[in-house]
């Protein structure tokens, strides 16, 4: 039952990450900076949120999910280039978060985030993203300004990532009751 649950979550992973990256490819898609570098890049949010809540499955699906993107969106770069870059995007927020345990000393659960945290660990995040993105897409002869599309590619994914964080703080402040109202009933 535990492989089947695991399973599950890589595959709600894989299917959230693939429609934001429809669904940003959809409003932001002709405002590139660079090979696959967008103005704003709400994706990494939906990559943040993931491995935060579903860890390594989380990241698995992630995976998945950006190499079936790459494969349908650059064919022509092939296979290989679909399964290392859904690696990078699945490895890269993982990775994050492993360093922000180490590191940054935040606790391994996450229990506690403050929005002060979760700053950090996004900003951590947003620029480990795209620096592995980007030596990747350079050596393959698809980056010619390494510094600039580093730096757009790391402000992109941060402004996602934030624009994520702020609707799911809006939604769950929507949604839920004070608890001062919950207990009257």
């Amino acid at each position: 039952m535990k492989f089947i649950k695991k399973l599950l979550v890589v595959g709600v992973s894989a299917t959230v990450y693939y429609l934001s990256l429809l669904a940003n490819e959809w409003v932001f898609g002709d405002s590139e900076f660079s090979f696959d570098v967008h103005w704003v890049f709400f994706p990494s949010g939906f990559r943040f949120v993931l491995v935060l809540l579903a860890l390594e499955s989380g990241a698995l699906g992630i995976a998945l999910g950006g190499m079936l993107w790459n494969y349908q969106v650059h064919p022509d770069l092939g296979l290989d280039f679909a399964l290392i870059t859904g690696l990078v995007a699945g490895f890269s927020p993982w990775l994050a978060r492993q360093l922000s345990v180490s590191f940054l000393g935040l606790d391994r659960e996450f229990k506690v985030l403050s929005p002060q945290t979760l700053l950090k660990i996004s900003f951590l995040f947003a620029t480990l993203s795209a620096l592995l993105h980007q030596l990747w897409f350079y050596s393959q002869g698809l980056t010619d300004n390494l510094a600039a599309s580093f730096t757009v590619m790391a402000l992109s994914n941060w402004a996602g990532t934030l624009l994520v964080l702020m609707a799911i703080k809006f939604i769950i402040q929507k949604y839920s009751s004070p608890e001062t109202e919950r207990q009257k009933f």
